[in-house]
């Protein structure tokens, strides 16, 4: 459910060398004023929700996925 969420809401999976201390999936939505980074660890743990720019960004979320799917981050773009 949250891959459709996300997917719906602008972000695309992102592939990249695989750390083995924290294996999982990132997704990413790139925008001119913030891009917005979401790791999700492979055990299920929760999620990790980055803002800002892509090479600066900083942890704005840490929590479960419930939790996750009301923040502003996650919701579609208005057109």
């Amino acid at each position: 459910m949250l891959d459709f969420q996300l997917t719906t809401a602008g972000f695309f999976e992102i592939s990249g060398t695989a750390d083995a201390l924290s294996p999982g999936t990132t997704y990413v939505r790139p925008r001119a004023a913030e891009t917005v980074r979401i790791f999700i660890p492979a055990d299920g743990s929760g999620i990790e929700v980055y803002a800002g720019t892509l090479r600066n960004s900083h942890l704005v979320f840490r929590g479960s996925r419930e939790q996750a799917l009301t923040l502003p981050w996650l919701l579609p773009l208005p057109n």
